[in-house]
């Protein structure tokens, strides 16, 4: 194993991921509380007090809930770029240090490099991460309305994808959301459907990838088994020969996958 990636969370209500590698470990995102955060690394068997920081995507809530205190607790470093940083300071209050990372532009912590790319999304300046140390190589893309070349490109070539697959295109349809909400998940800054991420990871399919891992499942939109379906009938080859593909969960920790 040279990387391991759990997802802590991921939902609607709250996104976080754990990366390891060879005694280091990160953050991508932490939009659950300071506390549900430490109950879920100890879940998944790792202190945070030993991260190494926290790595944010963008400003929105369920990607930074916790960030401020878990910064303070444990004196952890807060990376994000400026613009989003920005958003989100006077939220998060006071962290133990601000690193500034610009979008495109690879930095590394702890032993990993991590690639920052831009995605289309309702708010500052959203990234997507392609996070490799060593010969492993992890994606991770859970807000962005539209799969531009440069989101297919940065996702190809990975052993692990973990890609939005926020809603069913019907359920959403006729579901309890306001028009105006509708509206604004379906849009191109909004998030992917289950067909549009599954026509997504069938472009990003390689020899190298081993896995996938459904996020940002809408609790009120889609269902595991819908998602999974979906994106099953775009990858049959992959699954038929050496590939695995899970989801993750608002309310459970894991699975935690080893590249």
């Amino acid at each position: 194993m040279e990387m391991q990636l759990t997802p802590l969370a991921s939902g609607s209500s709250g996104n976080s991921f754990l990366v390891r590698s060879n005694g280091s470990a990160i953050l991508v995102d932490a939009g659950l509380s300071c506390k549900q955060i430490c109950t879920r690394l100890e879940q998944a068997g790792a202190d945070p007090g030993s991260l190494k920081g926290i790595v944010v995507s963008h400003e929105h809530s369920d990607h930074v809930k916790g960030v401020g205190v878990l910064s303070r607790k444990f004196k952890l470093p807060v990376y994000a770029n400026l613009k989003t940083w920005n958003a989100v300071e006077q939220t998060l209050g006071e962290v133990h240090r601000v690193e500034i990372f610009e979008t495109g532009k690879i930095f590394e912590i702890g032993g990993f490099r991590i690639h920052p790319f831009s995605v289309p999304h309702d708010c500052a300046d959203p990234v997507g991460f392609r996070i490799s140390c060593g010969t492993a190589k992890i994606g991770i893309a859970t807000d962005l309305g539209t799969a531009t070349g440069l989101v297919t490109s940065l996702l190809t070539g990975l052993q692990l994808v973990v890609l939005e697959s926020n809603h069913d295109p019907k359920m959403l349809r006729d579901g309890p959301y306001p028009w105006e909400l509708k509206q604004r998940v379906r849009s191109r800054l909004g998030h992917l459907s289950n067909p549009e991420s599954a026509q997504l990871l069938q472009r990003v399919v390689s020899d190298e990838l081993q896995a996938v891992i459904l996020a940002h499942m809408s609790e009120t939109n889609n269902r595991a088994d819908l998602a999974l379906d979906c994106a099953r009938s775009c990858l049959g080859e992959f699954l038929e020969h050496r590939g695995k593909i899970f989801c993750a969960y608002q309310n459970a920790v894991g699975p935690t996958i080893d590249i």
